[in-house]
């Protein structure tokens, strides 16, 4: 088995046991041997993709080099890896799959990096001073340019984000009252009026117009 779902290794192995026990060996020694052996391998092997063919060899080595217990028998282990076979077939599934992957991530990075750009810029074009520092820290040698520079910065800001000013009270309340009826106006006018004295000035409330007449 690999670490790619499905997808196997074919290991050459080759196994020596032995019989620690103190009554005589089991006909099932080699079968019990041959499960220990197989489930070392197994745990290294799991652990790799098919594209580590070498690797795994060395570490299925290393990992099936000592005696070791099988189980809670009284049956020892050892192993030997002699080689890896991958089924060519296989081994092109994986490596079409990771490269899939390097494709993705380089993508990925590539787009999460435009769009850093894009962030950025938009931010530096919305903000005329820092779009005119960073053209100067970029040109020092042209100091005499930035105006005109900064200029054009201000401009591209007004085109692309224009400032809207929010209308005042003032305005909204003369807008209303031009298209409102005398006894809208005169209601109007005396709760301004009331509310100038409530809050102490009386110098706006004198200056208001009734709208009686």
């Amino acid at each position: 088995m690999s670490a790619d779902e499905a997808l196997y290794f074919n290991a050459n192995i080759s196994f020596w046991a032995r019989w620690v026990g103190s009554e005589a060996a089991p006909p099932a020694l080699l079968d019990v041997a041959k499960t220990g052996i197989l489930h070392r391998a197994e745990t290294v092997s799991s652990r790799h993709r098919l594209t580590a063919a070498e690797r795994l060899k060395g570490e299925l080595n290393t990992a099936l080099l000592n005696w070791e217990t099988v189980a809670s028998s009284s049956v020892q282990a050892r192993g030997y890896c002699v080689s890896i076979d991958v089924v060519p077939e296989l081994l092109a599934i994986v490596e079409e799959h990771q490269e899939s992957v390097r494709q993705r991530i380089v993508l990925s990075s590539q787009e999460l990096r435009r769009r850093h750009q894009q962030d950025e810029m938009s931010s530096i074009i919305l903000d005329p001073l820092r779009a005119t520092a960073s053209w100067l820290r970029d040109n020092q040698d042209k100091p005499e340019a930035a105006v005109k520079v900064a200029q054009n910065f201000q401009e591209l800001r007004d085109i692309l984000a224009p400032e809207i000013q929010p209308d005042s009270a003032g305005k909204l309340v003369d807008e209303f009252l031009t298209e409102a009826d005398d006894a809208v106006r005169s209601r109007t006018a005396r709760l301004l009026r009331n509310f100038f004295y409530k809050h102490e000035r009386g110098d706006l409330a004198a200056r208001l117009p009734s709208f009686d007449e």
